[in-house]
């Protein structure tokens, strides 16, 4: 999911810190006009422009995308259905936006975890704890995103497809780095640890919610231990007597 930092709708220009710990957002306030050319943007199109999205976020998760119209943001923002059109040019204009926000905080994740220092279990452990903690403070986006992803036009699927396999090499690349240097067990396949690890940090929104007795960021930690230590070989593993790994290496099962 690496690229670069994008806002709501996929324009860059200002950066606008969201409430709590959540990353920060790039913001753009007004689209291009249809007459050709960006339209200027003004402290009060930018703040408006963010109460509409999260605005739509929150009715897209309450009555689902295909049920909310423009008229039901409208009526929540407290604007003429026509004046949406200053920002967007469609309802997936919004799904869009709030699928690059999530990518773009992904991509922050990423870009922070390849310039970390320290070893493949320092960075990995990194990546998982900040992909876990990004999802709890974000759990309405998320969901949305999750839930309405199909609806979003083949080519825009294309895009959201492209950055989140960048996003799944990272991972997989510090597992097989961890396993060069020992760090990691070599007889698991990176590939299929890979899956089962980005399938557990992806799915917390599934059954996390806010006011939980365990906050979002102890979850985060234990995610983070319990997949190095899933990596780790256990005490006094035998490399040589693996059937997996000797089936990998062309060898007969069982064989030393």
């Amino acid at each position: 999911m690496a690229a670069p930092a994008l806002g709501w709708g996929g324009m860059t220009t200002r950066t606008i810190s969201t409430a709590g710990d959540e990353p920060d957002r790039e913001m753009h306030g007004t689209r291009n006009s249809k007459a050709g050319g960006p339209r200027k943007s003004t402290r009060k199109a930018q703040a408006r422009e963010e109460d509409i999205y999260r605005a739509a976020a929150q009715i897209f998760h309450r009555k689902g995308y295909a049920a909310t119209s423009l008229q039901d943001i409208a009526d929540e923002v407290g604007l003429l259905k026509g004046s949406l059109y200053y920002y967007i040019d469609s309802k997936e204009d919004l799904l869009y936006g709030i699928t690059r926000t999530i990518h773009a905080q992904a991509s922050a994740n990423a870009d922070a975890t390849r310039v970390l220092g320290g070893t493949a279990s320092d960075r990995l452990r990194f990546l998982v704890e900040s992909h876990v903690a990004t999802f709890g403070k974000n759990l309405q986006l998320i969901r949305v995103f999750y839930t309405d992803y199909n609806a979003l036009s083949a080519e825009r699927r294309g895009l959201v497809m492209a950055e989140r396999r960048a996003y799944e090499q990272l991972s997989r690349e510090l597992i097989e780095e961890g396993q060069a240097t020992g760090e990691f067990c070599l007889d698991l396949d990176a590939r299929v640890m890979n899956n089962a690890i980005l399938t557990m940090v992806n799915t917390v929104y599934m059954w996390y919610s806010e006011g939980q007795e365990i906050g979002v960021d102890e979850i985060a930690r234990t995610y983070g231990s319990f997949t190095i230590n899933g990596l780790r070989c256990p005490p006094e593993h035998d490399h040589s007597a693996s059937p997996a790994r000797a089936k990998r290496n062309g060898r007969g099962s069982g064989t030393r």
